[in-house]
């Protein structure tokens, strides 16, 4: 057999050629539009891998509080809190009526005590200027 080096001929039909040159066209065009397919896949299936594992994370976390809450939540908030310092002040009122009303109680029950004792002592001292008389 021959040597084959760079003065080596070589003698083909140029339909051969052509053949030869559109099959590698060929294959070169397919193998570029799987490669972008494949790769245009892979893009999609990444972006839909974060999009789950972020709404699997949300899903988790929102009704914890821990990613924010919605405007309406916060007005709901805002009026539970403001319901929840009215209740403290109608407590802390109920609580100054009750001693108000025992202070009351003790203070009447003074009275009338002391009345008693000075209408005995007016008593006494109608007695004692009527025996003097």
């Amino acid at each position: 057999m021959t040597p084959i080096d760079e003065n080596t001929h070589l003698e083909i039909s140029l339909k051969a050629v052509i053949s030869i040159v559109l099959a590698v066209f060929t294959l070169t065009t397919a193998f570029v539009t799987l490669d972008s397919r494949i790769i245009s896949l892979e893009h999609g299936q990444q972006i839909q891998d974060m999009t789950i594992r972020d709404n699997a994370s949300f899903v988790r976390e929102w009704p914890l509080g821990l990613r924010g809450s919605l405007p309406t939540d916060l007005t709901q908030d805002a009026n539970i809190m403001a319901l929840k310092e009215k209740n403290q002040e109608f407590i802390v009122m109920r609580d100054d009526i009750r001693r108000l009303q025992l202070e009351l109680t003790q203070v009447s029950a003074q009275t009338a005590t002391q009345e008693e004792k000075i209408e005995t002592l007016f008593e006494i001292w109608n007695q004692s200027v009527s025996e003097r008389k």
